[in-house]
């Protein structure tokens, strides 16, 4: 018989077993103790009440069929008055019909009589899963209510918690802060909660893609320009710096920027002035800079794709994300997350996630960080149409088939149809292609551009929509 400590169970579940039969209570009791699971006996609903309101339980395996308070009453009882207590139900008596009324009342599971201990066994380690998950969940949620930060920043594991305490530390000085991290794990959500948790809150927050501008408009785009300025330029208009004044400048994917203007934002960042193109007159403004980028840029300086005095600026403060395959638990409780706003989204129930597709979420590398899970879920919640999540809902890379752009793709979104709009298939076969070379590309954004033959600027293009 199997221990319960040894299945997976670090603190084994307590187990109240109440039926009014003695053979049966005290032969399930002891299977019980002898699996590794405490355990007590009640002979009726009323005596279980009482041993709930003087206990710590986590279970509650009942017989539906007993005199004076049946097994639907206690079963309302506990709801009411225990809610964190989960509730098997066993009955030998109109198995089908009274199963589904105790699942509607609030049940965890049910059990039909006569039954094999290993079958509640399994249930129980399936119910322990569950209850370990839907405790990091509600961790998670007080942890949100704490403040912006953490509301913005998603995750228990010790390296993001180390993210949090050096956003709360670096959010109150003007110095630049510098956000390394892999492709998809969040540097903008955390340059965000940068500018929310210090005394800049009030002020803009304006994000430049540096990777997604082109080379000739990238000087404008910054520094602004005046009327004249070059062929199109119209009128006088501001940039990034002026338009942050008194906030924050995000510069998301630094290392893109060409190296001559790098110099003039060398000068920005020392003296806080500068030019606008096609001007003579000093802008003096006052901003906070954060930037980020997806490379080494110590490795970039050393290849002269990077100037050194920048580096060095904007490396005053620096943070570095963990990609999500070294954040343990918080895959689950991104996943989550994402589920419940995207069923906020679409009006749909939020789902849970089955203990096997938990597994394969945990078993799963994710190259694409936290982008790439985040697809995963919509993916899946497209797919179920109501209650748990399972493997079968998973995209098939997470469960160990691969999936490849193919005819299949057209088949998946045609079949059944009797019309279809072209735009949003067509934003579908580009997704899965994305997906795709991301993952081939280990979330590299310029290495999958390159794999789908596409221009740097372009492929970030279809990553932002």
């Amino acid at each position: 018989m199997t221990d319960g400590a040894s299945a997976g169970l670090s603190t084994p579940l307590r187990v109240l077993v109440v039926d009014d039969g003695r053979l049966v209570r005290e032969t399930t009791m002891r299977q019980l103790h002898d699996a590794g699971f405490p355990a007590e006996a009640a002979e009726n609903g009323y005596r279980a009440l009482d041993l709930l309101a003087t206990g710590d339980w986590d279970v509650v395996l009942c017989d539906l069929r007993m005199p004076g308070m049946d097994g639907l009453e206690l079963l309302r009882a506990i709801r009411s008055d225990y809610p964190a207590v989960d509730v098997i139900v066993m009955t030998a008596f109109g198995t089908v019909k009274t199963a589904v009324t105790a699942m509607q009342d609030g049940a965890a599971d049910y059990l039909t009589k006569p039954f094999h201990f290993q079958e509640l066994e399994l249930r129980l380690r399936t119910l322990a899963q569950l209850r370990t998950y839907r405790r990091q969940v509600s961790n998670l949620r007080t942890l949100l209510e704490t403040d912006a930060t953490s509301r913005r920043i998603l995750g228990q594991s010790p390296p993001i918690l180390q993210v949090v305490k050096l956003v709360h530390t670096f959010a109150a000085h003007a110095v630049p802060v510098l956000i390394t991290g892999e492709t998809g794990t969040g540097k903008e959500v955390v340059a965000r909660a940068l500018h929310e948790a210090g005394p800049r809150a009030m002020g803009p927050f304006v994000p430049i893609p540096c990777g997604a501008i082109p080379t000739e408009l990238a000087e404008s785009e910054l520094f602004g320009h005046e009327k004249g300025a070059f062929t199109g330029a119209t009128a006088a208009r501001q940039g990034a710096f002026e338009r942050a004044h008194k906030g924050t400048l995000l510069l998301d994917d630094v290392d893109d920027l060409p190296l001559n203007l790098q110099v003039k934002l060398l000068r920005a960042l020392q003296e806080g002035s500068f030019q606008r193109v096609g001007g003579n007159r000093e802008v003096t403004v006052d901003v906070r800079v954060i930037a980020t980028t997806k490379v080494d840029l110590g490795e970039a300086v050393a290849k002269g794709k990077f100037r050194d005095d920048v580096f060095y600026r904007l490396r005053a403060l620096e943070i570095r994300l963990p990609p999500l395959r070294d954040r343990g638990e918080d895959v689950l409780l991104l996943a989550q997350h994402c589920l419940q706003r995207f069923a906020n989204e679409t009006g749909k129930p939020e789902p849970t996630l089955s203990p096997d597709a938990a597994a394969c979420l945990r078993r799963y590398g994710w190259p694409g960080n936290v982008r790439e899970l985040r697809h995963a879920m919509e993916s899946a919640l497209t797919l179920c149409a109501d209650g748990a999540i399972g493997p079968e809902h998973l995209p098939g890379f997470l469960h160990g088939t691969r999936e490849e752009p193919s005819g299949d793709l057209f088949t998946l979104h045609l079949e059944g149809r009797d019309s279809v709009p072209m735009t949003d298939l067509v934003h579908r076969v580009e997704d899965a292609l994305i997906q795709w070379a991301m993952r081939k590309a280990g979330g590299q954004q310029s290495k999958a551009g390159e794999l789908l033959g596409l221009a740097r600027t372009t492929f970030q293009s279809k990553m932002n929509r």
